[in-house]
């Protein structure tokens, strides 16, 4: 098992990225451990709606299969960001109200607007944050296995 590189620190604030086929699913992510966070993220709800849902969950990140993506927007230095907060921010962002591919990417950026918007974080431009991201996040598919620790990178447009 591969360990967590300096850039990892638990307490601050990522985007998450799950390797999928066709393009990374997308969350933020306050880890709690090395091994867990909590998890903020939208998903399909085949159960009840075929609609995106929000969910706020549990989630590991060592020896997951899928998570291959880190990518720091506010280290735990600066202050910290409570799961209360993340959680607020993310509540105040209402899914799509449709189940087309893709959306998680567009509602994570709106997230980060009402963090940066409660002065929580320092984001200087959103769409350039989700361009790195995508570009970073496509390039780990070989993190995608239990046996290593997803790629960690620090933003350039957050703090």
């Amino acid at each position: 098992m591969s360990s967590a590189p300096p850039e990892f620190t638990i307490g601050s604030l990522y985007i998450a990225g799950f390797t999928q086929a066709r393009a990374p699913h997308v969350g933020l992510i306050i880890p709690t451990s090395n091994q867990t966070g909590c998890l903020v993220h939208i998903r399909i709800d085949r159960a009840t709606s075929d609609k995106w849902a929000y969910q706020c969950r549990a989630q590991p990140i060592q020896s997951d299969m899928f998570l291959s993506s880190l990518l720091k927007l506010h280290d735990i230095s600066a202050g910290p960001i409570t799961l209360d907060q993340l959680r607020a921010a993310a509540t105040a962002v209402p899914p799509p109200d449709n189940d087309e591919f893709g959306e998680c990417e567009a509602w994570m950026a709106q997230v980060v607007e009402q963090l940066h918007a409660a002065n929580l974080i320092a984001c200087t431009d959103v769409k350039g944050l989700v361009d790195e991201f995508h570009a970073f996040a496509i390039r780990n598919r070989t993190y995608a296995r239990r046996d290593k620790f997803p790629n960690v990178a620090v933003s350039q447009f957050c703090a």
